[in-house]
């Protein structure tokens, strides 16, 4: 059997964003801590496994108990004619915050590769053409990374999407200069972006 420091750092190192020195890092930090803290933090693993669910509809993880649908796509307040369709569950967090947004959300679980020609097997297309097929969206919000996998992603999903009802209103989030910041400092392709979606 492994060590457990080795095995626990090993497993940490799997996380997003943490490398091995990190996870080496947190483990040190456990061993400090009380033994009824790292009980806890164990009974807390054990159960978000048991009470945490995958929504059948937006394919979120939610905890609220409310069987198959999460808090979200359960609330008759929220515009059910709009979705936004985001790469990952920590981005809904992020628009949730801004209390901005009263749509449905769509978790793609990842970017198409910009090297995998016409292969969206990477992500949830299929369950998203259903999705739009039987819900009667009218408008696709696609906020996704601004990065050239987000917008290879975006693009082919827009051709997709209007492929299966062309009536149907895409926009992507408006990029440009945030709040503060100089213009000198900008480069070229967000003064683009922020010429594109001025306002």
């Amino acid at each position: 059997m492994a060590r457990p420091i080795q095995e626990l750092s090993s497993l940490i190192s799997e996380f997003p964003g943490i490398g091995p020195r990190q996870a080496r890092r947190i483990v040190q930090f456990l061993l400090t801590k009380t033994p009824a803290f790292r009980e806890k933090l164990a009974e807390i693993l054990r159960a978000i496994g048991a009470t945490t669910e995958q929504c059948m509809s937006c394919f979120r993880y939610d905890d609220s108990g409310n069987g198959r649908t999460c808090s979200i796509c359960a609330n008759v307040e929220r515009d059910s004619k709009i979705l936004m369709v985001v790469e990952k569950d920590a981005d809904i967090e992020n628009v949730e915050a801004s209390h901005a947004y009263r749509g449905l959300y769509f978790v793609l679980g990842g970017l198409i590769p910009m090297t995998e020609r016409k292969n969206a097997s990477y992500v949830r297309s299929t369950e998203l053409q259903e999705k739009i097929k039987k819900n009667g969206i009218s408008e696709i919000i696609l906020a996704l990374s601004t990065t050239p996998e987000g917008d290879y992603t975006g693009r082919e999903l827009m051709d997709l999407m209007k492929s299966i009802k062309p009536d149907l209103k895409i926009s992507f989030l408006g990029r440009g200069l945030s709040v503060g910041a100089e213009i000198e400092y900008a480069d070229s392709e967000t003064l683009r972006n922020a010429l594109k979606n001025r306002a």
